[in-house]
């Protein structure tokens, strides 16, 4: 990742961050408002996250100085890549109570006139 692309996925981890902590709160609204996430498609998350974790959890994703790092391990908390239409893919390893999970978010992260625009995918193993 050169570092033109590190800044682009800091800036994308911020944005995954947000929604994350959004997801954990369970605001449905703020969802809508600030990722365009339908209701529908909040309450399929919240029935993903509730499949993955037991209720009470606190659902994170790692601390940004780890995000990208893969020492030690077979791949980062945080995997960028390019899609083919120049968006940035992100998987991110969430993590429970602090701790990585097996449960992995999707999303893809696209720039308008530098505006971050996150689309959420699915949440997956």
């Amino acid at each position: 990742m050169n570092s033109g692309q590190l800044a682009y996925g800091l800036r994308a981890y911020v944005k995954v961050k947000q929604l994350v902590i959004t997801i954990n709160q369970r605001d449905s609204q703020a969802l809508q408002r600030d990722f365009g996430i339908s209701t529908a498609v909040a309450d399929e998350i919240y029935e993903a996250i509730d499949d993955y974790f037991d209720r009470g959890t606190k659902v994170s994703i790692c601390p940004e100085m780890e995000a990208f790092e893969s020492r030690g391990k077979q791949r980062p908390f945080v995997d960028v890549y390019e899609t083919d239409d120049g968006a940035l893919g992100l998987e991110c390893i969430l993590f429970a109570d602090g701790e990585p999970s097996e449960a992995i978010l999707h999303v893809e992260v696209s720039e308008t006139d530098s505006q971050l625009s996150l689309y959420y995918k699915y949440i997956g193993s």
